[in-house]
């Protein structure tokens, strides 16, 4: 009975240190995607509980920026972003990111992009890096 205790405290052990040893998903490109029909301005983002922050100061309709990010593994929770629309709007969001053993394969390089729309509507997507291709 004590042999078998020990082979299962054993086992047990040896899942939890390997899923404490996971590598992490990791972000190599932070991207904001302008989805409207005007230029966006004063565009930031700001990782939450990371504080990691990038910004740009224009983004041209239907247009891509990366707005500056360094390669890091993906420990965000939330972010937010924040732009001013042609008509001088300000716009504050906070978004939840994809987080968790479903997002991407361990120790995969992805993209982090953030759509901005028309309505002011934002979503985020993860997508395969290019340096995976």
């Amino acid at each position: 009975m004590k042999s078998w205790l020990s082979f299962f405290v054993c086992v047990l052990l040896s899942l939890v240190l390997s899923a404490c040893g996971r590598s992490q998903t990791v972000l190599d490109r932070v991207y904001v995607k302008n989805a409207t029909n005007t230029r966006i301005t004063d565009v930031r983002v700001r990782h939450e509980p990371t504080e990691r922050y990038g910004s740009v100061n224009a983004i041209l309709p239907h247009k891509s920026l990366d707005i500056g990010f360094s390669e890091h593994p993906l420990l965000t929770r939330k972010a937010s972003v924040s732009w001013r629309d042609d008509d001088g709007r300000e716009w504050t969001y906070t978004v939840a990111l994809p987080y968790g053993r479903g997002v991407g394969k361990d120790g995969e390089t992805m993209s982090l992009i953030y759509i901005i729309y028309p309505s002011g509507l934002i979503n985020v997507h993860l997508l395969e890096s290019v340096k995976n291709k």
